[in-house]
Order: structure tokens, then sequence, then C-alpha cells
């Protein structure tokens, strides 16, 4: 990861009465540059120079959470390679029996087949995630060899690196953050990938062609809903998950899919979160 001579604002949340998931969620839905979840706060990290634009979000995120007070302290952090701390909080997960992701700079030697490598860049998935983690379960459980995959909202690629290692024949990847481009080419060839996949940077949900055997979209609600939207009008629905479903958003999301004569194959819980797979 490249140096930078840019001073960081870092906001603190100490961890208290209300779902820790969501902060991090809308958090990341933000310029933030980095995220750190200890065992009792969680650190959000900001370029310095925007700070008047931040504090006007951080304010609607706390809003969020009606009935609930979320405090929170914010300092300024001299340029340094702050982002290193986080090797002491990321360890080995191990999603599945069949699927573990670990930080690049330790050697794992777990007995999961698929085992994927990563590079925890600024803003990017580590896996930790609840919807990441679904996603890879039921991804696990659906794939089959010489699949064409739509992964959208790809981040730093977690789940284009487990498709390819499951037998993927390939992989359109789509994000509309520019920023995630470095990272993404990266864990690539980290994880030994060199073809079979392609990375767009763009509004998936404009995408016109959709010849796939399988959708993976680990995107918000609103989008997933104009992403399938925008499917249905371009021709045959193909088998689709979808993650980053608020528990509470899952029943008039399956409404949706079912006025499109979807069938569902299978559905996961696991935190706040919901994620569904279509036939």
């Amino acid at each position: 990861m490249k140096k930078t001579n840019k001073n960081w604002l870092c906001y603190k949340f100490p961890k208290g009465d209300y779902d820790h998931e969501i902060l991090v969620a809308l958090l990341a839905d933000t310029p933030c540059l980095g995220l750190i979840e200890k065992d009792n706060a969680i650190d959000a990290y900001f370029d310095a120079a925007e700070e008047n634009s931040v504090e006007h979000r951080i304010h609607e995120i706390v809003r969020f959470f009606p009935g609930t007070t979320i405090e929170y302290s914010k300092t300024f952090v001299q340029n340094q390679d702050w982002h290193l701390n986080w090797q002491n909080y990321f360890k080995p997960i191990r999603v599945s029996p069949g699927i573990a992701i670990y930080p690049h700079w330790e050697k794992y030697h777990g007995p999961e087949p698929i085992q994927i490598a990563i590079i925890p860049g600024m803003a990017f998935g580590t896996g930790t995630h609840a919807t990441t983690q679904m996603a890879l379960k039921l991804l696990e459980k659906t794939i089959r060899p010489g699949m064409t995959i739509l992964d959208a909202g790809c981040g730093g690629g977690i789940l284009s690196i487990a498709a390819l290692k499951l037998g993927a024949g390939f992989v359109d990847a789509w994000d509309i953050d520019p920023d995630i481009e470095g990272n993404f080419q990266e864990q690539m060839e980290l994880n030994g990938i060199r073809d079979r996949f392609k990375l767009t940077i763009g509004d998936v949900t404009q995408h016109i062609n959709y010849n796939f055997d399988l959708v993976l979209s680990n995107i918000e609600r609103k989008p997933n809903l104009a992403l399938l939207q925008n499917i249905v009008e371009h021709g045959k629905v193909p088998p689709c998950i979808f993650t980053g479903i608020l528990k509470d958003e899952c029943a008039m999301f399956k409404s949706k899919m079912l006025n499109y004569g979807l069938v569902f194959k299978d559905e996961m819980f696991q935190d706040e979160w919901a994620a569904l797979a279509t036939e």
C-alpha cells in the first residue's frame, strides 16, 4: 500500500446497546478510508481535509438509531502507517468447512480446500462481514464447474476469487467505486488468478447483457432491486444470490422477487442480515 502525506480524522464509536453490524455497514457507505473493529470500539478513519462533510454524515448515521444514543469521539491522527494496525485485529476466518480467508502476512495451513489470501485495503472488505460470509456459503452450494458469473458489487474481489477457485469458467466483476481497482487486481494476483475475469468500474444496474449462469449480488436492497428489474427488462433471469439485505427488509424483498416469478431455493440469516438464492 502506498504511503500518503495526508492526515487522518479518526472517529471512535464505543460499543454499546446498538447493532454494531449496521453501524459498520453505514460507515462503509461513506468516504471512509478504513475501519478497525476492536473488542470495545469501532474506529473509522477519514481524510482530515473533508472534516465538515464527514461530520455531517456522522450526524446522519447516529440519527439512524432512534431511541439509542451513540456516543463518539474524534481525533486527528498525524500521517503514519496506521492501517498496519489492522494486522493486530484481522485473523484467519473459517467461513465453512470448505472456505477460509486469511491475511496475506500469515502462513495459513488449514484443511479447507478453498483458501483465499487477502490484502486488507483501505475501505475494502476482509470477509468478516455477515453478508460476505453468507454469499460465500450460498455460492459454495450453488456453483457448478464452468459457470459464467456476474459479481455485482465486487469490492476487493473476495467473491470473484472464491468463484474462480470453486471452478467458475468466467467472472464479470462490477463495482461503482473506482478506488477498489488497485486492491481488486492485487488480490487476484496474490491468489494466482490472472485470467477468466474482467473488472468493470460502473453501475451494474445499467448493464445491458445478463447472459450469465449465476448472478452474485452483494450490494444494498435498493440497488439489488434496481439490478433485478434491469435483468428482467433484458431477458430471462438467471439463478441469483442476493445479499446486503437487512432482516426487516427481507419479506418486502422476497415479495418483489415473487412478482417477477422467481422461485426461492435457499435463504440464510446471520446477525441482522439476510441472503436469498433463487433457482
